[in-house]
């Protein structure tokens, strides 16, 4: 596998990982930089991902006398690709307000590869290192930053914006018979990417081959290529300074024998992850790194896509696995601290906060957060502190779970202690055991550390707010912040439209319900759902929740926040017993219930 730059000052950093699964995965980063007035840095990052078979030979012979030997070999060749990026013109601009500049610049991206499957490329905006940052960052103050947009000639008060236009070319090949040089099918551009559009927030698909080119080595030949461009308009009140952005582009290529990814594990290191955490003999990839286009490279659905992640706020461990809904959810509940002498602090680069300034303008609810170079960070008011709680044999009461004014809108946090709940049957209650080894005899370790009760988060300590009374007087509004990692989020559990009841689709997908919800009543279970729910890969437990200052329902109900509101005092949450289910339930903000996130 290579790389070939062929552009003079540019900066050009890789990293390799290798992984058990056989997976070879690569990236180089392509830097330019000139300063002007304003300034569009576009930085690609190419990935190519591969799975290699390796070169391996064998032999067999059988020799004596009157005997007859063969020998057999084998030879099995790993795909090999080149990508090849070239800036034909710096994307570059100095502009005065109210201009409007189109095809800003040009890199030309080329591929090479010796099979025939093709490829996918991805986009996603990673202003200041952070992937679905699509702003254009003014050096001076975040403010000004202009917003990723498509100008419209037709609105006199336009805002200032930059997008991005992908073409596609016919280039050359060589033809592996006869060695000459032929046309090439151009890669398809896709979602509207032949046209400027706004700067995608999540990876998106904006290219795809659906047959590979002749592997050359010959830089005249220009193989299947696309140019990306960008357009910026500046209107005539934003202020003076230099502007920074980059665009990350993926390129994928599946290997002629193996062209599906198994789980999740394998999907971190085609993405070119590496792990950051090791504990005993194993090594772990980051919740951090987690995004749409790894799990999207995930073929499979269910248990055999599990994998364990690490969270870097405070080195817990978590399962997590893609489920029938196609999408990538933990399988285990959140266990953070909020305020834990061993927790990082809560910002942007490693919680689900929000880098976007409207976000804190618009409401009230972030009104304890601050900025530094780009980074939000969290600061929760000093009751946000985990309390710890005892067990006895009928409750389990944290032992401050403070109250104030204003119906318990502060972020409140109870730590569950090692509370583990035997699931394994269709009981009305579940047994609580307040260790691991109390645990063990009724399951194996890894299963208790599944049926693990976390921490009990009211509303607003879940999306990650000093007080949440000033989001949400509309059914369907979704906070914008949640206390999961970064690349995570609360799941949604809209009424108002099926399609964003994201508990309630997860559950119809994986034939746990026969429908996805019915207006906060029960949508009862569907063959053996109840039992479903609680089993490999979902794990969902019946932990209960926190009102006040009592655990009620420990062993009967479970309940899990979503990131919904209902209105101005209410929050939807997914809400189970044996007897039905209800994945839009409606809750005060002040109860304290688990949390599992799902993939951004």
């Amino acid at each position: 596998m290579g790389y070939r730059t062929t552009k003079s000052k540019t900066k050009v950093e890789s990293n390799r990982s290798k992984s058990l699964n056989s997976v070879d995965a690569s990236y180089t980063e392509f830097f330019y930089h000139t300063f002007r007035n304003m300034l569009l840095v576009s930085v690609p990052l190419l990935i190519l991902s591969a799975l290699i078979l390796g070169l391996s030979t064998s032999h067999s012979s059988a020799v004596g006398s009157g005997s007859s030997g063969t020998d057999n070999v084998q030879l099995v060749l790993s795909t090999s690709c080149t990508v090849n990026a070239v800036v034909t013109s710096e994307h570059t601009v100095s502009l005065n307000g109210g201009q409007l500049d189109n095809n800003v610049g040009n890199t030309k991206l080329s591929a090479y590869c010796n099979d025939n499957n093709g490829y996918s490329i991805y986009a996603v905006g990673s202003s200041n290192n952070i992937d679905g940052n699509t702003d254009l960052v003014n050096t001076v103050n975040e403010s000004y930053n202009i917003r990723t947009g498509v100008y419209d000639s037709n609105n006199v008060a336009n805002p200032s914006s930059w997008a991005m236009k992908l073409t596609a070319d016919t280039g050359t090949g060589i033809d592996p018979v006869t060695g000459e040089s032929v046309p090439t099918t151009p890669p398809t551009i896709l979602n509207g990417y032949d046209n400027y559009s706004a700067i995608p927030n999540v990876y998106t698909q904006v290219a795809k081959r659906t047959s590979g080119t002749s592997m050359t080595t010959d830089t005249s030949v220009s193989g299947s290529y696309l140019n990306t461009t960008y357009q910026i308009y500046a209107n005539s009140a934003q202020p003076a300074g230099t502007y920074n952005g980059k665009v990350k582009y993926v390129i994928v290529h599946p290997n002629s024998n193996h062209n599906t990814i198994p789980d999740l594990d394998t999907a971190f290191a085609a993405a070119g992850k590496m792990k950051v955490y090791e504990e005993g003999s194993s090594s772990y990839y980051a919740m951090q790194d987690m995004d749409s286009q790894i799990c999207s490279f995930v073929s499979g659905t269910g248990a055999s896509t599990a994998t364990q992640l690490v969270d870097t706020r405070d080195n817990n461990l978590y399962w997590v696995a893609k489920l029938e809904d196609g999408k990538c959810w933990m399988t285990s509940n959140l266990d953070l601290d909020i305020g834990g002498l061993n927790t990082a602090p809560l910002n942007s680069n490693n919680t689900d906060i929000s880098t976007d300034p409207n976000v804190y303008v618009s409401s009230g609810i972030y009104s304890d957060y601050n900025v530094s170079d780009g980074v939000y960070t969290w600061n929760p008011v000093s009751t946000a502190k985990t309390s710890s709680y005892y067990i006895d044999n009928t409750t389990v009461k944290p032992s401050a779970w403070p109250t104030d004014n204003n119906g318990q809108t502060k972020p409140y946090s109870a730590e569950g202690g090692d509370t583990y709940y035997y699931t394994s049957n269709s009981t009305s209650n579940d047994t609580r055991y307040n260790s691991l080894q109390a645990c063990k005899p009724s399951h194996t370790e890894a299963e208790c550390k599944r049926y693990f009760a976390g921490n009990y988060y009211n509303w607003s300590a879940a999306i990650a707010s000093n007080n949440s009374t000033n989001i949400g007087s509309t059914a369907g509004e979704i906070a914008a912040n949640s206390i999961c990692p970064k690349g995570w989020r609360l799941p949604n559990a809209s009424q108002i439209n099926n399609e964003y009841n994201e508990f309630g689709i997860m559950f119809y997908k994986a034939g746990i319900t026969a429908k996805l919800f019915a207006g906060n009543d029960s949508v009862g279970y569907k063959d053996d759902g109840f039992n479903k729910i609680r089993s490999n890969p979902y794990y969902f437990v019946r932990a209960g929740g926190v009102t006040l200052s009592t655990l009620y329902y420990p062993g009967v109900n479970g309940r899990y926040w979503s990131s919904t509101v209902e209105n101005g005092n209410i929050a939807y949450y997914l809400n189970f017993n044996n007897a039905d289910i209800s994945p839009d339930h409606e809750s005060a903000r002040y109860g304290g219930w688990p949390v599992r996130c799902v993939a951004r």
